[in-house]
Order: structure tokens, then sequence, then C-alpha cells
């Protein structure tokens, strides 16, 4: 274990340096041909579940890993102490959730001169999910609404009881509608649109969470804490409720992650929706629709379709999952349920979604990102220079090849997390070797089959 613990560690320190993409916007000339990519990326995560599977042996079923407190560190201790510089967090999340409504509503309404549209989509949507990756739940402490609730002091007992069965499902609903706003909408970035629907959305956040109460509303229905959740088990820290901050290998909380159906749809819908991403932004997609996807009036032409598509796609990854696992079930001869593995297995899913996300934004954040410097200066887009940054020259130039390069590392190192990982719970659900192994064999086929999906829509022609 102490081998593959400093070998997680090895991982998750290649992980950290880079950037994100929305797609390369052309076809990449690749050194080899593409196909080459992703079948040997599928062949990279074969071989990974042949080691795991010699080097995880049965006594891994306690779910431990090795941890240390960063808290023993003089320097993070005082910081983690200073509960000013976490009230300095807080007005500045929410300073920032103000300043995007009034530029997106006062300012200019082209998108590259309003701070609005850089900021949600390319900062905060695009690469804020690094913070979680290497701080734990960096969302609790600013999520801009829940700090606006604390600062003001509202009652936090609720108004009526939050109705239970409901359980995560209304922040699966807005998580589709948002999933929906980013892919199908016409103009998504339109600085006016982005301003009014944030204060919409505000307006229902603050008033929901004073009717049911703060933390049923924020764990239940707010669909960002509940991603962002997700995203907190695959980091490398953890607070705990004594306070310690734990440093872990990473992904190795999903260890510990428990998830019912609803959790289960969700994690699945952030997989499908980041996928399908990928796939509009292809002109594979424009020949199967048969649309011209350099001609028309663009999003219009295809809104129906897109829409139909992000349905589908949920519908599909949901029963290609299920349906691996049930076969897993039938290979096993368990007593327990498809349903029940399913929710036992899913966990395995998130590092996919996460690197996947990271791979996909790479190019968009580099490039789109250095947008934010010139607009701290000017974020309505009157012509201001209020830190002298207004005149900053964005670097245009991109090595595509050495984005490739990573693009593929971290799409192929976060499928052999997810095939750790599904072998770690494969341990705990069966508590024997040779039928975990054998329950893996589908669940392994379906992550060789993700991996080349991953890495197709990467390298394939886009728009």
């Amino acid at each position: 274990m102490k081998r593959l613990f400093f070998i997680i560690i090895l991982i998750q320190i290649l992980l950290i340096p880079n950037a994100y993409a929305h797609g390369f916007g052309s076809k990449i000339d690749l050194p080899i041909p593409g196909y080459l990519y992703w079948f040997g990326g599928g062949a990279a995560v074969i071989a990974s579940f042949a080691i795991i599977s010699l080097f995880v042996r049965s006594k891994a079923h306690d779910d431990s890993y090795r941890t240390y407190n960063l808290r023993n560190v003089g320097i993070v201790d005082a910081l983690y102490r200073n509960k000013s510089l976490l009230n300095v967090f807080k007005v500045i999340s929410v300073s920032l959730l103000i300043l995007t409504i009034l530029t997106g509503v006062l300012g200019s309404q082209f998108p590259v001169k309003n701070f609005a549209p850089t900021f949600v989509w390319v900062v905060w949507w695009g690469g804020f999910i690094w913070l979680h990756i290497l701080f734990g739940d960096s969302w609790n402490f600013v999520n801009p609404w829940k700090n606006i609730f604390e600062l003001i002091k509202f009652d936090e007992k609720p108004l009526r009881q939050y109705p239970d069965k409901l359980k995560s499902w209304p922040a699966f609903g807005f998580f589709l509608i948002f999933a929906w706003i980013e892919l199908v909408y016409p103009t998504p970035a339109h600085p006016q649109f982005l301003g009014n629907i944030i204060f919409v959305y505000s307006i229902i956040v603050l008033a929901g969470m004073r009717v049911f109460g703060k933390n049923k509303w924020l764990d239940n229905c707010e669909p960002f804490t509940v991603f962002f959740n997700f995203v907190s088990s695959f980091s490398a820290t953890r607070v705990t409720s004594d306070g310690k901050i734990l440093l872990r290998p990473i992904a190795s909380g999903l260890l510990d992650a428990r998830y019912r159906f609803d959790q289960l749809c969700f994690l699945i819908l952030i997989l499908s929706v980041v996928s399908f991403d990928g796939l509009i932004s292809t002109l594979f997609w424009y020949d199967v629709i048969g649309i011209d996807a350099f001609g028309g009036s663009g999003r219009y032409d295809v809104i129906y379709v897109n829409t139909a598509g992000i349905i589908v796609s949920f519908l599909a990854f949901f029963s290609i999952f299920y349906s691996f696992v049930a076969i897993s079930r039938a290979i096993t001869k368990t007593d327990i349920t498809t349903l029940d593995l399913a929710q036992k297995f899913v966990p395995a899913l998130l590092p996919i979604s996460i690197v996947y996300h990271l791979a996909h934004y790479s190019a968009y954040f580099f490039l789109n990102g250095q947008l934010i410097i010139k607009l701290i200066s000017d974020p309505f887009g009157f012509g201001w220079d209020i830190f002298g940054t207004s005149s900053y020259e964005i670097v245009r130039t991109i090595d595509f090849i050495l984005l490739w390069n990573y693009q593929v590392a971290v799409i192929v190192i976060g499928h052999i997390l997810s095939v750790y990982i599904a072998h770690r719970i494969s341990l705990r659900v069966f508590k024997d070797g040779k039928k975990s192994i054998m329950s893996q064999a589908p669940i392994l086929l379906l992550m060789v089959g993700y991996t080349i999906l991953g890495l197709w829509l990467l390298s394939t022609s886009s728009i």
C-alpha cells in the first residue's frame, strides 16, 4: 500500500499544472494517426487494470488510504485560524456576483468587452474546478448566495419543511437547465441575458434558503453546490468535522462516497453533458443531423435537435452504465440488486467526468481566459483602465501538439483512477479477489469505451 500511495500522489502531481479546452477550433495534424492514440489510451487502461488487480489485494476492502494533516504545517494552521481571511473571501465572492450582474445589465453588450461572459463561462465554469481538485470544498467558502444569506443574517429557521422525497431532483433539474443554456441557447454569452438570468436565479436561491433552510436548499436544490460536492470527493484535500485538513491521494475520497439513486442520475448527467458538449462541437455531429455547420443562422438551426440531444445523451449514458452493471451482476451471481450495485459503482465514473472537463476546456481557458486581465480594468467596457491592464496583449499562439499530449495524459490518468476506484469498491462489495476481478470485466470494458470516446471527441474535426 505504501508504494501505491506514492504512485497515486505522483499521479496527482502530474495532474496539477495546466489549462482548459472547449475544442481546438480545427482539426489537429497529429504526428501519428488519431486512432493509435484512441486505442493506445484504451490499452493503457487495460494494462492498469492488470497491475491494479495484481497489487491491490482483498485486504484493501477496508477502504483505507494514507493521509497527512496539513495543519501540522505552521503557516497552514495560522491561515486556518484566521477567521478574518474567510470573511475576505466572502466579501470578494459577493462582490464578484454583484459585479457580474451589474456589468451584464449595464455594460457593453459586446461579450469580449464585458466582464460577465468571460468571468462566468471561462474563469468560473472553465477554471474554478481546479481549486476544488487542489483545495477541497472551495465552493462552500465562496458560494456567493450562501455568503449573502449569512452576511445579511437571515433567520435560518425554515418556514416550511423540505419534502425529503424530492431528494436532490430539483438540483438535477436546475443543472439540466444550466446545461441547456450553455450548449443549446443561441446567445449564452450575451451580457444582458447573463446579468438578468443570474439576478433571477439569485432571488430563487435566496428565497429557497429562507423557505426551506439554508443547508436543505443548498444540498438538494442548488446544482452547483451538488456538483462541487461531487468534485470534492475527488480532491487532494479534505477538511474534517474536527478541523483537520487532510492531504490524501487524489480521488481516494470516492472510496468514502455513498450515493442515492438521484445522486447517481446527477453524476451520470454531468458525464453525459460534458460529452455531448464535445460531440456538438464536431463536424461529425453536423454531418449526422444534416445541417451545414458554417451556414444558416448558427445555434438557431440546431436548437431543437440539440435540446433533444441533451436528453437522449443522458438516457444513453444511463442505459449503458446500468446495462454493464447488470452484466457484472450476472457474471458474479450476486444477490445484490442491479440498482444497488449501480449505486455502489457509480463513484468510479466521477474521475472520468472531471478529467474530460479538464481536457475539454484547456485551450478555451488558456486563450479566452486572458481576457479577464483586460476586463478587470474595464469591466463595463466603458474605456476605463482602473488597474492599467486594459491594453494587455493577449497571447493567441498555442502549441496544439503539446496541448493534445496533455489532454491524452489527463484522459488516460483519469480513467486509470476510475479503474482503481472501481476495483477497490468491488473488493469492498464482494470481499473476494476472484469474484471482484470477474465483476470488473464489464466495468473495465466500459472504461475503455469511455477512454476511446473521450479521445475521439477531442481529436476529431471541430467547428
